[in-house]
């Protein structure tokens, strides 16, 4: 979505981002439609959103997110998973749980319900209110079998167990399909050994009108939403080719405020290389290998470098020795070996 305003002085219209998922679709329909398929996108820049300020909301949300256009199996969704369950390792969070839920599920027990009602309908569902959904369905005029159906999506969350639960009010081949296509993506987590990262809630409606089939929510521990995605089918259509489409997107300022709340502050890796004494060329041959390189402006003797190291959690010491040689000093283990450039980086990957 795109916000759109007059700016005051010289009567321009200001367009705001609302989402960026929405600028990759239109690339993969328009510039990228000659690059073979599946797309693998990613990004980063900031969105803009209608906010409470009053609990905490931004405006200005920055968001970093990958998005795999051009493939519908669930080994798509499965790697979109795993991509932000990696994200998150790479940054050192612990504590987050990831929860699964499915568009096509919810929606298939609401799709003969009168349009009217199905705002509010979703509404109780996503705060689980069964009271309130009760009264709703029976001012709607839904018939008492559905009316069960849909009250007991508010219960079907938690663990593995949650699919025996909701095997038994399947009663259509949409809600039967969408079971078993998220039992496959979770069996695969299991398998990637990301069991106890998960959670199940099939009652969720957060973009019920956009997602068409597994939706994801990443939660710190503190409760908040640090990232959210799923499978949006019927988005790039709207640009060109009818192409399925799967991503994710996380909201980094969220991100940066679960690591504050961690109870242990993650040990940073300022760097994967102290290079002592060197020139530019061989700095910039390590930078090209693909490693972080920290180089002092003023000398540093060996001690000195070593308590830089450990203080910026660099791992490696390198210094220039003697016949062409360089002396790779570990910063843990405190052994020093002498290598060749290219050995040190043929080590240094393997």
């Amino acid at each position: 979505r795109i916000r759109r305003f007059t700016e005051g002085d010289t009567g321009r219209i200001v367009a705001l981002r609302g989402d960026i998922t929405s600028q990759a679709a239109r690339s993969a329909a328009t510039h990228l439609s000659a690059r073979p398929l599946p797309l693998r996108l990613c990004y980063t820049g900031t969105v803009f959103r209608a906010a409470n300020t009053r609990k905490g909301e931004q405006y200005v949300l920055h968001q970093s997110g990958m998005e795999i256009i051009g493939h519908k199996g669930t080994e798509a969704d499965i790697e979109v998973i795993l991509a932000a369950v990696t994200g998150l390792n790479a940054v050192h969070l612990e504590n987050f749980t990831v929860s699964l839920g499915h568009a096509g599920f919810v929606k298939s027990f609401l799709r003969g319900l009168d349009p009217a009602c199905i705002d509010s309908v979703k509404s109780a569902l996503g705060k689980k209110d069964k009271t309130g959904l009760k009264k709703m369905l029976k001012e709607c005029g839904v018939e008492k079998s559905l009316c069960e159906k849909i009250i007991a999506l508010t219960s079907l969350y938690g663990g593995r167990e949650v699919f025996n639960q909701a095997d038994k009010l399947c009663g259509n081949g949409a809600a039967r399909e969408a079971l078993k296509n998220l039992t496959t993506v979770y069996d695969a987590l299991e398998k990637a050994h990301i069991g106890e990262k998960l959670s199940i809630d099939l009652g969720e409606t957060r973009g019920f009108g956009y997602y068409t089939g597994m939706t994801m929510e990443i939660f710190s521990a503190a409760g908040f939403i640090i990232g959210s995605g799923g499978r949006y089918d019927n988005l790039v259509k709207r640009f060109g080719p009818d192409i399925p489409a799967v991503g994710f997107a996380f909201d980094i300022d969220k991100m940066i405020e679960a690591l504050r709340r961690e109870t242990t502050p993650p040990a940073w890796r300022a760097s994967d290389i102290l290079l002592l004494d060197s020139d530019e060329k061989t700095t910039a041959k390590l930078r090209e290998a693909g490693m972080m390189v920290t180089t002092p402006f003023e000398s540093m003797d060996e001690p000195q470098a070593i308590s830089y190291a450990k203080k910026m959690n660099i791992p490696h010491v390198l210094m220039k020795g003697s016949n062409g040689k360089y002396d790779n000093l570990n910063v843990e283990s405190g052994k020093k070996q002498k290598c060749t450039m290219t050995e040190f980086i043929n080590g240094f990957f393997k």
